[in-house]
């Protein structure tokens, strides 16, 4: 299983992302227990720096060795898992520094993304932007909401982001986007466990969308640069 197989949020993000993914769904064994996995490690469910039994994995996911195994590759290649030479696979451990490094990647690769499709994208794409922002708008975060931050609300904010930069022409481009973008929403998730802390940047999608369709680059941009840079000064603020 190669990477862009094994990963379908990289390269068909708007496609997945809203449906539940449960093994009617999956194309394999393997891209079952792949998602599985990721979605734990996003969700904290395995901390940083955790050991990665396969026993345990196994019988959590209901399946055999192989799938496991290959999904943890998939993952180690993605930065989220780390191979140890015959001691098997952990989580990647967290830092500030680390955490910072990503920020600014991300930054950098989807201004670049965002570019290329802002100057590609069609009348459909606009129609997905606008079609995802109405679904995610009405899961807005509010100041004062100390409930964690839903599962459908990660999935319509990673949609979003995704259906901006999706005609962007380069799959390798959306590949390393969605890497770099599961590594920071961890950081985000161990950090920030309730909505209200995502409250005070939940206006900076409609101001994005809104530049983004109309085709003005340069505001596009500095507005997505800014998003990404608000929330990475919150997640340090509240960093242990």
């Amino acid at each position: 299983m190669i990477a862009a197989d094994a990963l379908p949020w990289a390269t068909n993000s708007l496609h997945w992302k809203h449906r539940q993914f449960d093994r009617s769904s999956a194309s394999s064994a393997s891209a079952y227990v792949l998602a599985r996995i990721r979605g734990d490690i996003l969700s904290a469910y395995f901390k940083p720096g955790a050991k990665l039994y396969l026993k345990i994995l196994t019988d959590r996911y209901e399946t055999s060795v192989a799938p496991v195994r290959e999904a943890l590759a998939v993952l180690s290649g993605a930065g989220l898992v780390i191979s140890e030479s015959q001691r098997g696979f952990r989580v990647a451990q967290a830092s500030r520094t680390d955490f910072q490094d990503i920020a600014t990647l991300r930054m950098q690769m989807e201004i670049t993304a965002l570019e290329q499709s802002i100057e590609r994208g069609d009348s459909c794409w606009v129609e997905e932007i606008c079609s995802v922002y109405e679904r995610f708008s009405h899961l807005s975060q509010k100041a004062g909401q100390h409930n964690p931050i839903s599962d459908a609300w990660e999935s319509y904010h990673r949609e979003f982001h995704f259906s901006l930069i999706s005609r962007c022409g380069s799959p390798t481009l959306l590949n390393f986007c969605s890497q770099l973008h599961d590594r920071f929403d961890r950081y985000r998730r161990l950090t920030l466990p309730f909505g209200s802390y995502m409250a005070g940047t939940a206006g900076d999608h409609e101001e994005i969308k809104n530049a983004a369709i109309r085709r003005d680059t340069k505001v596009a941009t500095a507005l997505i640069r800014e998003h990404i840079q608000n929330i990475t000064d919150i997640v340090l603020e509240q960093y242990v």
